[in-house]
Order: C-alpha cells, then sequence, then structure tokens
C-alpha cells in the first residue's frame, strides 16, 4: 500500500470534508483490497451508490471507506441514518474502512476494517434532524459508535504507517465472520457480549466477571429483565461459533 495519499484530486475544493472524501477515495480505488476473499482490487461503485463506495467483483463483498485527520476514536460521522439502519436491519450493509490520515503531509497512518456482520443496529446512532432552514431540511444522519465495536472486529490493515500482510487480515476477518449467520437483531447481544469478554483481563474468566457488565448492558437493552440469562446465552453462542471454549461450567477461554 503506498501511503501517500494523492492530493491533487482535491484541488478546488474549499469544504475539508468534500477535499478529504475526493483525495481519499481514489487512493482506495488503488490500494484497498477485499478482506473476505483473496481478491486484492477492488471495483468503485456509481456515483451517488447509497450506502457502500468499492465493490469486490469475485465475492460481491461491498466497503465504504470513512476518513479522518484525528486518531480513529469513539465515534465517526455516517451519511444518511435511515438507509443505514434499513441496510443493516436488511444484512445489506457494507464493511467498513476506516482511514486515519496525517496533515499537512496528507500520508495514512492507520486503516483499519469493521466487517459489516459486526455493525448492529445498536452502534448504528441516530443525529438529530437538520432543521427546517437547511437546505435538507430534516435530513437526518448518523454516527457510528465504534467504542461499542468488539476490539477482534476492528482488524487493522495499516498500523503507524506500516502495513499488515493480507493473509493476517484475512484471517483475522475470517475468525469474526463466524458469526455472520446470526440474524443482524440477534448480533447486538452477541457482539456486545463479545465486546465485555474481550475487556477482561485474563484469558480464562467466569460467569461473574461476566456479569459485572450486567449494568452496561441492561442501559442498551433497557427492555430486558433477564439479563444474566441472556448473557449465559450469548457466552454459548459464542462457544458454538469458536470463538470461545467451556473449560468447565461457568468458566470460560477466550479463542
Amino acid at each position: 500500500m503506498d501511503p501517500r495519499l494523492p492530493t491533487t484530486f482535491g484541488e478546488g475544493y474549499k469544504s475539508a470534508s468534500q477535499k478529504a472524501r475526493r483525495i481519499t477515495e481514489p487512493w482506495g480505488a488503488e490500494n484497498l483490497y477485499c478482506c473476505a476473499c483473496p481478491n486484492d482490487q477492488l471495483s468503485a461503485e456509481k456515483v451517488n451508490t447509497q450506502v457502500s463506495d468499492f465493490l469486490c467483483p469475485d465475492c460481491a463483498e461491498r466497503y465504504q471507506l470513512k476518513s479522518q485527520s484525528k486518531t480513529l476514536g469513539g465515534r465517526i460521522l455516517g451519511s444518511n441514518y435511515q438507509k443505514m439502519i434499513d441496510a443493516v436491519h436488511g444484512n445489506r450493509s457494507p464493511s467498513f474502512f476506516l482511514l486515519h490520515y496525517q496533515l499537512p503531509e496528507w500520508m495514512v497512518r492507520n486503516l483499519l476494517v469493521i466487517p459489516r456482520f459486526a455493525v448492529s443496529p445498536s452502534v448504528v446512532i441516530q443525529r438529530k434532524p437538520l432543521s427546517a432552514a437547511a437546505r435538507r431540511s430534516n435530513w437526518t444522519g448518523y454516527i457510528l459508535d465504534v467504542s461499542l465495536i468488539p476490539p477482534s472486529a476492528k482488524i487493522p490493515l495499516i498500523v503507524e504507517g506500516t502495513a499488515i500482510p493480507h493473509q493476517t487480515v484475512r484471517e483475522q476477518f475470517a475468525r469474526i465472520a463466524k458469526i455472520q449467520t446470526l440474524k443482524p437483531a440477534q448480533r447486538g447481544w452477541t457482539l456486545d457480549v463479545l465486546r465485555c469478554v474481550e475487556s477482561l483481563p485474563n484469558e480464562v474468566f467466569s460467569n461473574d466477571e461476566v456479569y459485572s457488565f450486567e449494568f452496561e448492558l441492561a442501559k442498551l437493552y433497557p427492555g430486558n429483565r433477564h439479563i444474566r440469562d441472556k448473557i449465559r446465552q450469548q457466552l454459548q453462542v459464542l462457544r458454538d461459533r469458536g470463538l470461545l471454549r467451556q473449560p468447565a461450567r461457568g468458566q470460560w477461554q477466550r479463542l
């Protein structure tokens, strides 16, 4: 991957967001690759295609590129909320490439991919609609809350300017893909419990340690009055998909 962004594509644009988009998308067309299959080249989607920017011509995996000059943190601004939430519920959401570039050099510093099946409805947060006086009155965007996505589903392609081997990226992508058979509405719970599990300090842990997240999960799912039962159920789901091992009753191990 060439870390230099093609700044000539941004000439003539005053808006920082438009300029960044014009510069990063051609870079993506030249440098991004499919993480779901061995294809090393993606095709740019047609102009004004909703939700996605790139398509793998071999496996039809779709990707959307989000870029920013700030270090990749907890929240990423998105475009049309309704289009994205419909895509998530319909199992049509793209995988996300999140790109961090350095100014004034316009150099790619960090890049990661979030697989589409790691994007649950709970991480797509509705923003306040634009005012009636705005040019796009009542248009509503969204925020992708990356902090609610498990670390294992935030797969690095470039770390501080150094590219990760394609094979390593694809192996990590395939590992988290074990949950894609779950329906989108079910994945939220599974992903949230996986995120909690991955935040524990030890590889081997108990039910009681995961129960410590009961209050946090209750805030995410206020309609559920059986949080501990749901936690145990999701630990079993993760076990059945090869992401956890159960060495003894009430005991678990990350794999």
